[in-house]
């Protein structure tokens, strides 16, 4: 089955909101980021279910991320 142009042209936008979302979070603002990432995967997830799940796996990336700067921080 072909994706409709529109379905080609929703993936090819959630790629774009992906890497605009990792890029926000390496400049320190991962719970920005993270929320972005969370709006776009609702917003995503039927229409577009690969973009959806790349921004779910940002998502987590975001998180655990966050998680080892914040570490690093702590012991510092």
């Amino acid at each position: 089955m072909t994706a409709t142009a529109g379905e080609e042209t929703l993936e090819r936008l959630g790629g774009l909101l992906d890497r605009a979302v990792r890029a926000l979070g390496k400049t320190g603002e991962a719970d920005a980021a993270c929320r972005l990432a969370a709006e776009g995967w609702w917003l995503l997830k039927a229409p577009a279910p690969k973009a959806a799940r790349r921004l779910n796996a940002t998502l987590h990336y975001l998180t655990v991320h966050s998680r080892k700067t914040d570490k690093k921080r702590e012991t510092r």
